[in-house]
């Protein structure tokens, strides 16, 4: 598959995070949204590591990818802080956005060629 293929995807992948997140401001579609987050979570992993394929990284990665897979996990983490009520839900999907910002600016660091922040 062409690199593009695999950018479709990932974007995919992050519209069913997203509804995955934002299911979890109701009640009653809680249990269905985190099943688009699993899948999303899923689609994102797969189609991440195959662009890192496609472009040849994924002998050595960088920092940046590292802290893409770290924020990735906190990702999967955040609706179980909901869950368990540590956080209030809508805390949780401000949080999710501002993670999911901060791992999208990464990615866009990269694939406009600017300096990584770190």
């Amino acid at each position: 598959m062409s690199i593009t293929v695999y950018n479709i995807i990932h974007i995919v992948g992050v519209l069913f995070l997203c509804i995955g997140f934002l299911a979890l401001l109701s009640a009653k579609s809680a249990r269905k949204g985190m099943m688009f987050h699993g899948i999303g979570l899923v689609i994102l992993f797969v189609s991440g590591f195959g662009q890192l394929a496609k472009l040849g990284m994924s002998a050595h990665m960088p920092s940046w990818v590292i802290v893409k897979i770290l924020l990735w996990l906190v990702l999967g983490f955040l609706p179980v802080l909901a869950k368990r009520h540590v956080l209030s839900r809508p805390v949780t999907v401000l949080l999710a956005f501002i993670v999911g910002g901060f791992a999208a600016y990464l990615g866009c660091c990269f694939y406009l060629g600017r300096a990584m922040p770190f």
